[in-house]
């Protein structure tokens, strides 16, 4: 095994010598040079020997490093020191079995399957993740924004038992080492100032400028921090160890100085969601943990949280919620654990949670986002989904669609419904042959103002009289009177605060008016005016002091209104 001062001598001191035995015998991991055997009924030396090292003559090696009298009579639950150099080697390798995101290994892509050996570096990006497993099953799982270095990768050639050490540079690793049960060889997870060697089963490491910190959730892991002080020898360093129980974490300043162990905080208690989340994302909810300063968030297609989706933190005290998307659709496991002042991560709560992104939600096509429809009633159009035997209209007062919501049945697009005046949302989702809904679209924000006044016309040779039935307080109404359908030649263009107005009386002919109700001054949306409605001025006979006394087909006098 190579010695060094900083970063190689780590890997000399993985456990701590004053570790008690494992409750399971048999392979037991590595206490710096040396792999650990832990003696079962009927284990001899010889044997041993014959097993792990180069030849069974070695047994008389293990005779002088162990001190055993009698090389065939051992205590079971002892524990017997193989020097790891004298163990024979293979190269090994580790396979990729989940990634997400643009994961890297010496720079090149990393995709399921490849696998990778001794000296590999990777590194996961923002927001994505990578599992591998080992010979022996075991995982590491790597979270964003992390960087590792595999030192070493190999197995004993005699057993299979895997020699590993794995380098965290940046970020951090969680593992599920040995899940079989056939022990373990050595594991080591490095950080700058920490080495964590493992007898359990499951811990996590962590590296960032504030120091290390290793988060013990099964077995126990023996800890190392090492300084850089040459002592007689100039390979070796002055340590401190500390062996680490399940429900405890420690930590290593960036100076190197060991912490006490911590007992991690209790598991929060989740508020899951009651039913199956549509969509690819969802409020994560919980209890606050007391001593809590944050929480780890992290959503897993598996519930060993081998197979990352999604992670984040929530920050704060008071912090009980966390906004979970971008999931895929299947069921999938939310874990939230407490973080401490220390900043060691406790125990994880977990739920499972099903999410169904299908059939997929239509795309919105009318009313667009903040568009205004000046009617009681409005008429709602998306775009069809394949697969989709129905769809889901859902409309509501506000953006949460918890107040006067809603939903309707609508067999196709478009569809139509009846609304009162004001600020609105609408969603529409789609509905597969069994019923089933998929997620809703975006909610889509539209208000709806009042139905343009239909005006009338009373032409008594001296003015023409418009009215409409009066709309109720307001801001008053906006006439126009045009020569042209589209309104681009006005002859009149009056503002009113009553629902009657008088325009001058033009020449015989056809012309077209139209009402809205707007604020002085201000130039209402063409949307909100009434129909164009046409009107036909007729020609009108006098008497001599200039009174109307009708004409050859309006005996009357009066004008024609029809609508355009």
């Amino acid at each position: 095994m190579r010695r060094g001062v900083r970063g190689a001598a780590l890997a000399l001191l993985a456990l701590a010598g004053a570790m008690a035995a494992p409750a399971h015998a048999g392979p037991a991991g590595a206490e710096g040079a040396d792999f650990i055997y832990v003696v079962e009924p009927g284990d001899t030396l010889i044997g041993l020997a014959s097993r792990y090292m180069a030849s069974e003559q070695g047994w008389r090696t293990l005779q002088r490093l162990n001190g055993v009298a009698d090389p065939y009579r051992l205590v079971p639950g002892s524990r017997v020191r193989i020097p790891l150099s004298q163990i024979p080697e293979q190269a090994a390798s580790a396979r990729v079995v989940y990634v997400r995101g643009e994961v890297r290994a010496n720079g090149r892509p990393v995709q399921v399957g490849m696998t990778l050996d001794e000296a590999a570096r990777i590194e996961t990006p923002a927001g994505g993740s990578a599992t591998l497993e080992l010979p022996d099953r075991t995982r590491v799982t790597l979270p964003s924004a992390t960087t590792v270095a595999v030192k070493r990768l190999r197995t004993f050639a005699r057993s299979g038992l895997v020699d590993s050490v794995i380098r965290i540079d940046q970020g951090a690793a969680e593992t599920r080492v040995a899940p079989a049960g056939g022990g373990v060889g050595r594991f080591e997870l490095h950080t700058p100032m920490m080495v964590t060697g493992v007898r359990g089963t499951r811990f996590r490491v962590s590296a960032d400028a504030g120091g290390s910190r290793s988060e013990v959730l099964q077995g126990r892991v023996g800890v190392s921090a090492a300084r850089a002080k040459r002592v007689s020898a100039p390979d070796r360093a002055m340590t401190a160890a500390a062996s680490i129980d399940a429900g405890y974490g420690i930590g290593v300043s960036a100076g190197g100085k060991l912490s006490r162990p911590v007992a991690l905080l209790p598991a929060p208690v989740l508020l899951p969601p009651h039913e199956t989340v549509l969509g690819p994302s969802f409020e994560a909810a919980w209890q606050p943990v007391p001593g809590a300063i944050g929480y780890r968030v992290r959503v897993a297609r598996d519930a060993a949280l081998s197979e990352l989706v999604w992670s984040g933190t929530a920050n704060g005290a008071d912090a009980a919620r966390a906004r979970v998307d971008g999931l895929p659709e299947g069921t999938l496991y939310l874990s939230v654990s407490a973080i401490d002042p220390h900043q060691l991560t406790g125990h994880d709560a977990q739920a499972p949670v099903s999410v169904r992104l299908n059939p997929p939600a239509p795309f919105t096509q009318q009313p667009a986002a903040d568009a205004v429809r000046y009617a009681d009633a409005v008429t709602f159009a998306w775009a069809t989904v394949p697969g989709a035997a129905s769809y889901e209209l859902a409309l509501a007062s506000d953006a949460a669609f918890t107040g006067d919501a809603a939903v309707h049945a609508a067999a196709a697009s478009p569809a139509t419904q009846a609304l009162a005046p004001g600020r609105w949302w609408w969603r529409v989702r789609s509905v597969d042959a069994a019923g089933r809904p998929g997620p809703w679209s975006d909610a889509v924000p539209f208000r709806i103002e009042p139905k343009p006044p239909v005006p009338t016309l009373r032409d008594d040779g001296g003015a023409l009289h418009i009215g409409w039935p009066e709309g109720g307080p307001g801001p008053g109404y906006r006439v126009q009177l045009a020569a042209d359908a589209g309104f681009a030649t006005l002859l009149a263009d009056q503002h009113t605060a009553t629902n009657a107005i008088d325009l001058p009386r033009p020449a015989p002919g056809v012309y077209f008016i139209r009402v809205a109700r707007a604020e002085p001054g201000v130039a209402p949306d063409p949307a909100a005016f009434s129909a164009p409605q046409r009107i036909e001025v007729i020609a009108m006979l006098r008497d001599g002091q200039g009174g109307a006394i009708g004409s050859g087909d309006r005996p009357d006098g009066g004008g024609r209104i029809r609508l355009h």
